[in-house]
């Protein structure tokens, strides 16, 4: 779903900034409050100093991500804890993204498992005062190439050229 989408996308004439959360070092925030002390600095040093960088320059922010235990993986939860930094309610720095996409498929063979996930993600955008455009979700997708032949790829690639 990420690839088409990013196709479309592309075929727009978007910029696309790619993270790949799985593949890179980021520890867990540990609420010390030290990014607020230091505007927006936290005091880990590793992979999410990129990640900030593009979360900055980003209009529209696209989460994509196989459902794991009805939320996302480790991986991009991590991300999303160190997002801490720009709490709104708490006086963190202010992001710009206006938009929200959520890509995510799981093994399930009912949409309604997605719920969690989707309310979660629904959740996180809102507080940082994004407007969720749209949560794709894929059920029966287990292993590599399950989605092939999928619908919900000309649904995302054509989400991407719409954004």
């Amino acid at each position: 779903m990420a690839e088409a989408f990013i196709r479309g996308a592309g075929e727009a004439g978007h910029k696309i900034k790619v993270m790949r959360t799985a593949e890179l070092n980021i520890g867990g925030c540990r609420a010390c409050k030290g990014c607020w002390k230091r505007k927006g600095s936290c005091i880990l040093e590793d992979d999410m100093e990129a990640v900030q960088t593009a979360l900055e320059e980003a209009d529209v922010l696209v989460m994509a991500a196989p459902m794991y235990w009805s939320s996302v993986p480790s991986a991009m939860k991590a991300v999303i804890d160190r997002m801490y930094q720009y709490d709104p309610v708490n006086g963190g720095k202010r992001l710009h993204i206006e938009e929200a996409v959520l890509l995510t498929c799981g093994e399930t063979q009912s949409l309604d498992d997605f719920h969690m996930i989707k309310e979660f993600f629904r959740g996180f955008a809102e507080f940082n005062g994004m407007k969720v455009k749209a949560m794709l979700a894929a059920k029966a997708v287990e292993g590599i190439g399950d989605i092939g032949g999928n619908p919900i790829l000309e649904e995302a690639e054509k989400l991407g050229r719409e954004i």
